[in-house]
């Protein structure tokens, strides 16, 4: 709406400008028409530079007006979309769910840090990027790119109607935001910040109770881990045993290490069956919210985990990002994986409970 009504600005400023120009000139020649035949006629010279220069100012108008609607060219043709779909499983058993975000600039000119944010259920709830990478350093022209994330959305069950919103920069340096309804905006001059109080947070964004959520087994190895009475042995059930690091690491000095860490929100996805929680341990910040797009936090650590379909989610490591071509998946890979097919295997947090199918 806010480019629609800039657009219409100029149109009005272009037209005004013409109309000016041309009143000007019916108005000298208004003059000339009551003067005396002799003396016009002396003046028509004078009158044919006037309408030279006339219409040499209505094509500078009109080229002025051109450049300022070309200035977001190259925004105007950058957009995100999301495609779900459902085709029958080889065995006939059930359909299956192909979710894919689709980011695209079918322009001439690149675009460059582009952040994708998915929107989800009917209260579009943002759970960030999931598996595309964010930033996107870089979209070529006449380039588009496809991000599978079937995957990350079962651990969501109110994954209805799933949107994608799309920040980026253009070549002349200015930053735009393609929200869900496809409207674009200059949001150049608004800059990422912390909220300055703490909110409760929607817990929507969390996903449900579930084996296919790695935020929950996240959740659940933390509160064990500081828990005082849980034993540590206790804790094997959330850790992946391909990871063999974990017979060396000492669980007790590990509690002492993240005891002032909190996970956020969001967890994004660098491949299909590899997650990650971010875990901030600037103690300031919490309960506070981004306002904006982009802003990086200072101390903070990963706890990564893995997919395995015949037992969901488990913690491969706590500390650095692990690249994905240096994690076992025990030859599992191959194997697909299943959504819950029951319902009562898993509940929504208490504030977000909806029905789990799309409103009619």
């Amino acid at each position: 709406m806010n480019q629609r009504r800039t657009n219409l600005d100029v149109v009005l400023q272009i037209l005004g400008g013409v109309v000016l120009v041309l009143a000007g000139v019916a108005l000298v020649f208004w003059i000339v028409d009551a003067l005396p035949w002799t003396v016009s006629w002396d003046i028509w010279g004078v009158l044919t530079a006037i309408g030279t220069v006339g219409a040499a100012l209505v094509a500078v108008l009109l080229g002025l007006g051109a450049w300022i609607r070309d200035k977001d060219v190259a925004a105007r043709v950058v957009s995100a979309w999301v495609t779900d779909e459902y085709a029958p499983r080889p065995d006939g058993s059930s359909y299956k769910r192909k979710v894919v975000v689709h980011v695209a600039n079918e322009g001439n000119e690149p675009v460059f840090a582009a952040r994708v944010n998915v929107l989800l259920g009917r209260h579009r709830t943002p759970v960030g990027p999931l598996a595309a990478p964010a930033p996107i350093a870089v979209i070529a022209p006449r380039r588009e790119l496809a991000f599978d994330i079937s995957t990350p959305l079962l651990a969501h069950s109110n994954s209805w109607s799933p949107l994608a919103t799309l920040t980026f920069t253009d070549s002349r340096g200015k930053r735009w935001l393609r929200d869900a309804d496809g409207e674009l905006h200059d949001v150049s001059k608004e800059r990422p910040r912390w909220s300055k109080a703490s909110e409760p947070g929607d817990e929507r964004q969390l996903g449900d109770t579930s084996l296919l959520n790695p935020m929950m087994i996240a959740m659940a190895f933390l509160a064990g881990l500081r828990d005082t009475e849980t034993n540590p042995d206790d804790l094997q059930a959330t850790l992946a045993p391909e990871a063999h690091g974990w017979a060396r690491t000492d669980l007790q000095q590990l509690r002492t290490q993240l005891e002032r860490y909190q996970p956020t929100s969001m967890v994004d996805y660098p491949a299909p069956r590899i997650a990650r929680v971010k875990l901030s341990g600037d103690q300031s910040l919490e309960g506070r919210t981004v306002e904006g797009e982009g802003v990086e936090l200072n101390d903070y650590m990963f706890i990564t985990l893995t997919l395995i379909p015949e037992r969901g989610w488990r913690i491969f490591s706590v500390g650095e990002s692990i690249p994905p071509d240096l994690i076992d998946f025990d030859g599992t890979l191959g194997d697909e994986v299943q959504p819950l097919t029951d319902w009562s295997d898993f509940m929504a947090p208490d504030s977000a409970k909806e029905s789990p199918f799309p409103p009619e």
